[in-house]
């Protein structure tokens, strides 16, 4: 899409500034929910005047509302949890609705009937749950903390998402058919996204969260671009109680085989199955929260300590965890019309031995990855009438990723990279280069690569809303302008400015060890990049009758994302209109029909943009004594790679671009069971990729004639090409049972078909050939998973006060497809088939169950929980890879069943 001039670009959001400051409606946020309802007498006509009352245990203070003369009531931005409601009014009995559920992003309905009654008499009416909300558009799944606390979620975010229709693969998903970058996560409700890879940024105190809302279509224009789909984690405030809660937790998986025999295509056993792996962590947690003044400032301070230690077959030293997770969080409420949340959350942690994957690494060319950062953000909630409503937000944002190798050790028993005697503990080698082995021969003498990486984020959020204007219905408005600004700083070297590579001639004969190449590399490279969006949006509920629903917005980003040197690489604006329709044809919130259409927009990533940057190493090979020997002569190198980078980029790069559109509908078919069935299609365009530009390729694209500019440097160009898609369809239907009568659960069967010619944003190596392009590049993804059913169960066992829960996970999907493909030692993977249609890696399905007890005690409450994943050890974890000699490995199909044990306390 073409760009906008600068002053374009002040001009939209001097409008949106403007409308921002006019009265007008809104919708329930992304952090918070909404109440409406009405309150009608046993004949069911209006009552005016009623005084509504809720309260809550997330809810400082009370909040009172008096109905209007149509007997309608309003509640805003309401932290979600449990409600109490309460109606009052002369000449009719005091009705109270001891339990409505409030979810973020969702609006929750209800009618309160005053039967007419004497003077202080009270009814207390349960209120009849709501199952379907008769104005929400998108597809996506609120997982409340109750909900997660009582299902095998593995204790942490990313996988819990696993729960959500539409979303497969591991810590970073594809989401709605997505690359595993093109997702948003949001903290609290504002972009917490890493600024250069696209993937999560930080890991997470799993008992500071209150809910998690999983977006994959339909959702809003204040939600933000990506191409995927959207995880907003929403954090616990404290409470008027002041609540302690202590957790232990350990989990094993070393008593049943991890690796399972390894086998070609032909049915040649390849490799054995052994059963010396290794998988376990552990895992501590406190949670204190609870009044600093009862009504007008809460806190919460969260902290977790995890560790882990994995290591594959025949791996002596295990990739070892080390995370620290901290969050402190202070709400205060001065007045009735404002609010302040000051939140700070940090987890810095270490990674030592990060190849435990491999047997040939001695302990001192081992690597550790220090990781972790911080994010502060403040916000203002300023309640300025009971229907409008300003949302202020800040927030700073650092994340580091270093790598080196081990820090040396003078414990023995860690088996880790001992120190020189007259070394100090944890000190670090740059000087001494790394021997890289292959043929079975070893790595040695040090890690052969550092990084220092160093990224940063700054964003204001600013929204403005109010409800229930009357103009031919009723509209809720709002608008809202955003400013985002990320910076990476880089540093990048190898150890001694050199590597050797070493080989062994026979692979089974140590002793065969050779030197055979010497690479002399030049002095590390240190930059810095940085990028700019800023945007603004328009969104409206509007109901012309009570029972159908239009909701419409638009979005506009632009972006500018910077190489090393300050070059524009990307610069864009991004136009994102949407609409949606629900409809409750019988008018009683027990059903919808639901159409929606949309455009979704990609802000690119700071990766994207160092693909040209000017910082670059210099390579030289030098041929070892198998060869003829070293030389340490500049001139007399065997290859040569001067500093420069031949990247380049198209003028006026296209965004990124998904244009989706769902149907669906949605019913109750008995009390507090909904049936869900929904048709979902997407058609993802002009996705980064890169175009090979110096060799000239044969007719069918198999063979290189030659180059343009005579030898076989190879160029790339950055461009975003319409042959760079994926059109996804998807068919859903779903089982959802709220919590009642001491169960909930949820089930989905899901039929996907994914079709295009790059899953993974920024690969182009199939797009690199030309005369291949048309033939064989558009086929199957990564994402066509054709069968997929999902579903968790939990069920209270009535026995107080040992009250058992039992939860369960249940996880099914058909394999995705394999691509055969081949290289021609040049530009990487040439087709030998359509993409996606050589063969299919084996499906697989496993079973989760957690048991947890409760135990009587004085004080508190002591729980203890016993919890087996991959109960039935029948999780066949598809990687399967085409040889270089044709034939299909299967590699390591078998996940590790584990067991967890843990208690928690809470007082």
């Amino acid at each position: 899409m073409a760009r906008l001039p600068a002053r374009s670009c002040m001009l939209l959001l001097q409008i949106l500034l403007l409308l921002a400051c006019l009265p007008g409606a809104a919708v329930a946020s992304v952090t918070a929910g909404t109440i409406k309802g009405s309150t009608i007498d046993e004949g069911g006509l209006p009552i005016p005047g009623v005084l509504v009352t809720i309260r809550s245990d997330n809810l400082m203070g009370v909040r009172q509302a008096e109905t209007n003369n149509d007997g309608r009531f309003l509640f805003i931005e309401l932290p979600p949890g449990k409600y109490a409601l309460t109606a009052e009014a002369a000449g009719f009995a005091k009705v109270t609705k001891p339990n409505m559920a409030v979810n973020i992003g969702r609006t929750t309905h209800v009618t309160v009937e005053m039967p007419m009654a004497g003077a202080g008499e009270e009814f207390v009416v349960e209120e009849e749950r709501q199952v379907i909300d008769t104005e929400a558009a998108n597809q996506g799944t609120v997982l409340t903390k109750e909900f997660l606390e009582n299902i095998p979620a593995g204790r942490s975010y990313q996988s819990a998402v696993q729960m959500a229709a539409g979303v497969t693969g591991g810590g970073n998903p594809n989401m709605a058919g997505s690359a595993y970058n093109e997702n948003t996560y949001m903290l609290d409700g504002v972009n917490i996204t890493d600024p250069v890879t696209g993937t999560f940024s930080l890991n997470f105190n799993f008992d500071a969260i209150e809910q998690i809302e999983v977006l994959t279509s339909a959702y809003d224009p204040e939600y933000g671009v990506n191409l995927g789909g959207g995880i907003n984690i929403v954090t616990e405030s404290g409470g008027n109680t002041l609540e302690t809660k202590l957790g232990m937790y350990h989990t094993n998986g070393n008593w049943s085989p991890r690796l399972d025999s390894r086998w070609a295509a032909d049915g040649t056993e390849l490799a054995p199955s052994e059963f010396d792996s290794r998988y376990e962590s552990y895992e501590a947690s406190l949670k204190v929260s609870g009044p600093i003044i009862r009504d007008k400032a809460w806190f919460i301070v969260a902290y977790s300590k995890v560790r882990s230690l994995i290591a594959n077959t025949g791996v002596e030293l295990p990739r070892d965890f080390d995370g620290h997770y901290l969050l402190t969080k202070l709400t205060t409420q001065p007045s009735t019309e404002h609010r302040f949340t000051l939140l700070m959350q940090t987890d810095p942690s270490t990674i030592d031995n990060l190849y435990y994957g491999d047997r040939y690494i001695e302990p001192e060319a081992q690597g550790r990855q220090a990781q972790g950062g911080f994010v502060g953000s403040l916000q203002w909630d300023w309640y300025i009438s009971p229907e409008s409503f300003l949302e202020t937000k800040l927030l700073v944002q650092k994340s580091f990723i270093e790598a080196y190798g081990v820090p040396c050790t003078h414990d023995k028993d860690l088996g880790y990279h001992p120190c020189q005697p007259d070394e100090l503990e944890n000190s670090l080698d740059f000087i001494t280069p790394g021997h890289i082995g292959y043929n079975n021969a070893l790595d040695t003498d040090n890690e052969t690569y550092f990084n220092f990486d160093d990224r940063w984020r700054g964003s204001l959020i600013s929204k403005f809303s109010v409800l229930q204007v009357e103009a031919a219905g009723t509209h809720d408005v709002k608008v809202g302008v955003t400013a985002d600004v990320t910076s990476w700083t880089y540093l990048f070297g190898y150890t001694g400015n050199m590597a050797f590579i070493d080989q062994n001639l026979y692979y089974w004969d140590p002793d065969s060890l050779t030197s055979i190449w010497r690479y002399e590399i030049s002095d590390p490279v240190y930059f810095k990049s940085n990028a700019e969006t800023i945007g603004g949006f328009f969104q409206d509920v509007y109901k012309p009758v009570s029972n159908l629903t239009f909701r419409y917005g638009i979005r506009y980003d632009q972006q500018t994302f910077r190489n090393d040197v300050g070059e524009a690489i990307v610069s864009t604006g991004n136009w994102g209109p949407r609409l949606s329709v629900i409809w409750d044809p019988w008018a009683n919130a027990k059903s919808k029909l639901v159409g929606s259409i949309g455009r979704f927009n990609d802000t690119s990533r700071l990766g994207i943009a160092a693909a040209l940057n000017q910082s670059d190493l210099g390579n030289k090979l030098f041929a070892s004594e198998y060869y003829g020997g070293f030389t340490a002569e500049t001139t007399n190198n065997y290859l040569f790679w001067p500093k420069g980078n031949n990247t380049t980029a198209l003028e006026d790069l296209a965004a990124p671009r998904a244009d989706m559109f769902s149907v669906g509908a949605e019913r109750e078919v008995i009390a507090d069971l909904a049936a869900k069935l929904y048709f979902t299609g997407k058609y993802t365009r002009n996705l980064y990729a890169f175009d090979e530009m110096t060799y000239i390729w044969d007719d069918e694209g198999y063979s290189i004639l030659g180059t343009t500019t005579g030898d076989y440097t190879s160029s790339s160009r950055l461009r975003t090409p319409d042959i760079a898609r994926r059109d996804y369809y998807r068919t859903d239907f779903t089982l959802d049972r709220i919590y009642a009568d001491r169960w909930q659960g949820s089930a989905t069967y899901s039929y996907t078909v994914s079709r295009g010619s790059m899953q993974t944003a920024n690969t182009s190596s199939l797009l690199s050939v030309p005369g291949q392009t048309e033939y064989w590049v558009n086929g199957l993804l990564e994402t066509d998973i054709r069968h997929s059913v999902k579903g968790g169960l939990v069920w209270e066992i009535p026995d107080d006060p040992w009250t058992t829960t039992l939860g369960t996970v249940f996880f099914l999907e058909s394999g995705p497809p394999v691509t055969r493909s081949y290289s021609n030692g040049y530009s990487g993977s040439i087709l030998k088939d359509t993409r996606g249609t050589y063969a299919r890696q084996e499906g697989y399905w496993d079973l989760s169950i957690l048991l947890q007890q409760a135990i009587p005690v004085k004080k508190g409450k002591l729980s203890m929980r016993g919890e087996i994943e991959n109960i039935t050890n029948n999780h066949q974890s598809a990687y399967a890879y085409v040889s270089s000699d044709n034939r299909w490995i299967i590699y390591s199909r078998q996940d590790q069943l584990t067991f967890s044990v843990g208690g928690e306390y809470e007082f």
